[in-house]
């Protein structure tokens, strides 16, 4: 509920929001939301699906250690 409620303050108060990611992040981000879509769309799910869902986490954690 916290981002929404910024998201309605920005609108209201005619301010710009950022994120406050770096370009890499961002990608992480939109692969994320990407692979969630599609993963979680469709009607059953498999192991391929979870196995990119690791991978993507496992990317992120070495992003975050090994900048």
């Amino acid at each position: 509920m916290t981002i929404p409620a910024v998201i309605i303050v920005a609108m209201v108060g005619h301010t710009t929001l950022e994120l406050g990611l770096s370009p890499g992040d961002q990608v992480m981000l939109v692969l994320t939301l990407l692979t969630s879509m599609l993963t979680f769309g469709g009607g059953r799910t498999n192991v391929l699906q979870g196995t990119v869902h690791l991978g993507l986490f496992l990317a992120y954690l070495l992003l975050i250690f090994i900048p």
